[in-house]
């Protein structure tokens, strides 16, 4: 133990900090959880580099920071985006890798979530939470201009946020029962309060990178410009773009991070996985945003390729639809579906383990909330043909599975195919494209889901991005009247559940509620999670920097050319 340390720590305790920053301590110190734990946990609440590393030396080791390595200024990075954009790209609207590719080269958040779950400052320098995490208060990053010119400001995160939960907004998903119009004021010009709908003691992830549509926009932006004027913060101005052929940026000479070492960036559009990582093999490129093993296996093993891996939440959601009168209504249908795969097989197949076993809820192995004394679901014919007799289908039965022709996802369709055989079902398979499996309209409760594939079929499979915690997964997925529930699925005591989970502050409240949920979805099977992939990226050897982001961000600020 660090005196010292320990003095400075009380001193904050006594007299900065707030009943949720010394229950996080005290847990602490009292082995509740580890030191990363700590470290993502403290981020959340806001506490400061230097607080951070006081509880660390006083109670457990010392916190160390390395330095960045030396970047070589100039040059312009060649990236890859596959799929392309499938709408506009529209900061508030984006639900699509493309899209949120695109915007996210220029755009920036009031934080930013890094690969080990922890938050960075971003146009936010601090925020702290009244005591029941309902109230958060937000310090703005002073001196910070829009690339359009004007000065940023806490009424251009007022109207960002109000718009973020408008009815027409994609970020529902994340604040959907957080937030509301009203929710967000303005307390000085470099100050921002945000007043929940409920208590969230992990809002300020719904802040960050991680809520893809959050990117801070001027008080005045005229949706729809911003293809036109590039009217953001961030280290890259895009000066032109065109609907499926590319877009390209240049280097913003007054970006509050100082001068990028890229003069810019040029993307190019790909529709299909062959075609990119050709380009990337014949150097028409320097990087691809996002590559899957099963279908580029010819980069895993290159010479001149390297590969970015994080470990994350990215995943597919093969959802049923629970309300249509077919055999899927019946759950015992649905478990004895989930009961036909071989996870571990189909990690190794798809993956070659590059990914976490599913076990049929969101709660990811990255996780710290994953509760790990649920047990994990396995293969197992004899239970799956008996579930399905019980149910009235001893001999089985027919129905479609439709997908969209994005990674691995018809790969994985073909082997639910093949694994359902094995107990009856005739299952056919109707494949989309992204850009027609996400077409139509998707407006979600209190008005339905609209009439898109995604949400509207009798079973599908889905790409879904990491988040850095569940929430919107549950919220949107899970939780009745999702905005994503495409299994269409209601169950209100397990919506309190989530309510519960969302506002624990200990981690011990976490895992409780968390193993609840992952019980009760073991039980009804309205969506399986068959796995959790690392998110892959690859370049050339000559990328210097670059970090593989699970969030499907591709981040270029402090990325170089060697």
């Amino acid at each position: 133990m660090d005196r010292e340390e320990m003095r400075r720590l009380d001193a904050y305790r006594f007299s900065q900090a707030g009943p949720l920053e010394n229950d996080l301590i005290d847990e602490f110190a009292e082995g509740g959880m580890d030191r990363q734990e700590f470290i993502k946990r403290a981020t959340v609440l806001g506490l400061s580099v230097g607080v951070i590393g006081s509880a660390l030396a006083a109670l457990d080791a010392p916190l160390a920071f390395a330095a960045p390595a030396a970047a070589k200024a100039g040059g312009r990075l060649r990236v890859g985006i596959i799929p392309p954009p499938t709408k506009d790209v529209e900061p508030y609207t984006l639900a699509d890798q493309g899209g949120l590719e695109t915007a996210g080269i220029a755009g920036e958040f009031l934080t930013r979530a890094t690969q080990t779950l922890t938050l960075q400052p971003e146009l936010a320098l601090s925020w702290k939470p009244n005591a029941n995490a309902t109230v958060w208060t937000f310090k703005l990053r002073p001196n910070v201009k829009f690339q359009t010119g004007e000065a940023f400001g806490a009424d251009d995160v007022v109207a960002t946020y109000n718009r973020l939960v408008g009815p027409d907004s994609g970020a529902l998903s994340a604040f959907k029962g957080v937030l509301s119009t009203g929710g967000v004021k303005a307390i000085d010009n470099l100050t921002v309060q945000f007043t929940l709908d409920a208590p969230t003691a992990s809002f300020p992830y719904l802040t960050s990178s991680t809520t893809y549509q959050a990117i801070i926009l001027p008080k005045d932006y005229k949706v729809g410009s911003y293809t036109k004027i590039s009217p953001v913060t961030g280290a890259f101005r895009l000066t032109s773009y065109t609907p499926g052929v590319g877009a390209k940026y240049d280097r913003n000479p007054g970006w509050w991070g100082g001068k990028s070492p890229l003069d810019g960036v040029d993307a190019t559009y790909y529709s299909d996985d062959a075609a990119v990582i050709s380009a990337l093999l014949g150097n028409q490129i320097d990087l691809v945003g996002q590559v899957q093993f099963a279908t580029g296996r010819a980069l895993f093993n290159n010479p001149n390729v390297q590969i970015f891996s994080t470990r994350g939440a990215t995943h597919r959601q093969v959802p049923m639809r629970v309300n249509l009168n077919n055999p899927l209504k019946d759950r015992r249908v649905r478990q004895a579906i989930a009961l036909t795969l071989d996870r571990p097989g189909i990690v190794k197949t798809l993956f070659n383990g590059f990914a976490d076993i599913g076990n049929d809820s969101p709660f990811a192995p990255v996780y710290p909330s994953t509760n790990r004394k649920v047990p994990q679901r396995v293969k197992n014919l004899a239970k799956a043909k008996a579930l399905l007799a019980a149910a009235g289908y001893p001999r089985g039965f027919k129905i479609t599975l439709t997908t969209e022709k994005v990674g691995e996802i018809p790969q994985l369709a073909q082997i639910i195919q093949r694994s359902v055989k094995a107990i009856g079902i005739d299952m056919k398979i109707v494949l989309l494209t992204a850009t027609q499996y996400f077409d139509g309209t998707q407006d979600g409760p209190p008005t339905g889901y609209g009439n898109t594939p995604w949400l509207n079929t009798p079973m599908n499979i889905t790409d879904w991005g990491h988040r850095s915690v569940p929430n919107v997964f549950l919220t949107a997925a899970i939780k009745s009247r999702g905005v994503w529930n495409a299994a269409q699925y209601k169950n209100p005591k397990l919506d309190r559940v989530i309510d519960r989970f969302l506002g624990a502050i200990a981690a011990s409240d976490q895992r409780k509620f968390a193993g609840q949920i992952q019980d009760t979805l073991l039980r009804d099977t309205p969506v399986i999670f068959p796995y959790f992939y690392n998110y892959l990226a690859a370049g050339s050897k000559k990328v210097k920097g670059y970090k593989a982001d699970a969030l499907g961000q591709v981040y270029l600020s402090r990325t170089s050319l060697a």
